[in-house]
């Protein structure tokens, strides 16, 4: 029975909430080893509030012991409990990952902040609007990175001003926090943009959000970003060209980039440019020279588009026969498993 149907607890239900809650401090704390998350959903959607100052509580001490896991086992329980009423603390919890411990990514915080804004849109839009021009960085990108889960069309303005922030975490919320760029061609056009920006992990973040949606003349954007000095960035534009250039007029052009890619210094650029490659849907002859690869995970990515493209492409046969005598088992099974795989 959902959040929803249940309203008040059940007679009883309010010892049973307890029992649980209780289960959850000591799954917390360590004491309890066991899977915790049929307890988050029974106390989470439970109906009974006497739960929440006790949960309240716990997340704000998980937080300062620096106990992500109980934090974040508090933060799904608020979410659910409380949702919009949650979410004020359940945003500042992750303002603070974001400028904390490099152990700690705040994704499944993340997630809690995701469930409080689809039980109550409304009422998260308008904790989230105000902390947008707030001087707190930390809190601002939080706002900005929840503003995707409650976006309205004027939102973008905002996003457009904070896409030139000098702070690269504020840009690379704004990021997050676009619209689909085939929804809106003021977004395709912000995502180009940043295409350009000083700090990598925005530059990067750009080329994945074009890369599943944008059209084909997207690819004279990436193109420069072959070239680009950080090996990351190159590694994802080589899928990204493969995806955007198939069934196009840059087909030629995006081929050319990503032979060149496949000789990079950097594995995860090879690799994504072997996956740039099967994604084209042309000859794969540049591929023959990565059957040597020294990485066997590079191998590994070969045999694995060389498995799709058998049908389409008969020389991968052959490759895949080489593949199927590699040094490494993974390698030799995906090449061998696709050569027994009738026609």
């Amino acid at each position: 029975m959902s959040p929803a149907d249940q309203g008040a607890a059940r007679p009883g239900g309010g010892e049973l909430t307890q029992a649980a809650l209780a289960d959850l401090f000591r799954h917390a704390d360590g004491t309890l080893d066991d899977d915790p998350w049929p307890l988050v959903r029974q106390v989470a959607g439970s109906g009974d509030h006497s739960a929440e100052a006790p949960v309240r509580a716990a997340l704000r001490r998980y937080a300062r012991e620096r106990n992500w896991y109980g934090r974040d086992l508090m933060a799904h329980v608020l979410a659910g409990l409380a949702g919009a009423g949650g979410f004020p603390l359940l945003l500042r919890a992750y303002a603070d990952a974001l400028r904390g411990d490099r152990d700690d990514d705040g994704e499944r915080l993340g997630r809690a902040l995701g469930i409080a804004m689809s039980v109550d849109r409304a009422g998260c839009r308008a904790v989230i609007l105000p902390l947008l021009a707030g001087e707190d960085p930390a809190l601002r990108t939080a706002a900005l990175w929840a503003l995707r889960g409650v976006f309205e069309p004027p939102d973008l303005e905002t996003l457009r001003a904070a896409l030139a922030d000098p702070d690269p975490a504020v840009r690379r919320a704004a990021l997050h926090a676009l619209p689909r760029v085939d929804h809106d061609p003021l977004a395709y056009e912000l995502v180009v943009a940043a295409l350009r920006d000083p700090d990598a992990e925005a530059r990067r973040h750009a080329v994945l959000l074009l890369a599943w949606s944008a059209p084909p003349a997207v690819v004279d954007h990436l193109m420069p970003l072959a070239a680009d000095p950080v090996s990351y960035v190159r590694s994802a534009v080589g899928e990204a060209l493969g995806r955007r250039a198939a069934g196009s007029d840059r087909i030629p052009a995006a081929a050319a980039a990503l032979r060149e890619l496949l000789a990079d210094e950097a594995p995860s650029v090879r690799a994504g440019a072997i996956r740039g490659l099967g994604l084209l849907g042309g000859p794969l002859d540049a591929l023959t020279s990565r059957v040597e690869d020294p990485d066997w995970w590079i191998r590994q990515t070969l045999a694995e588009v060389l498995a799709v493209a058998l049908r389409r492409w008969p020389p991968a046969r052959p490759l895949l026969v080489r593949l199927a005598d590699d040094s490494n088992p993974t390698v030799r099974y995906t090449a061998t498993k696709a050569l027994s795989t009738p026609a």
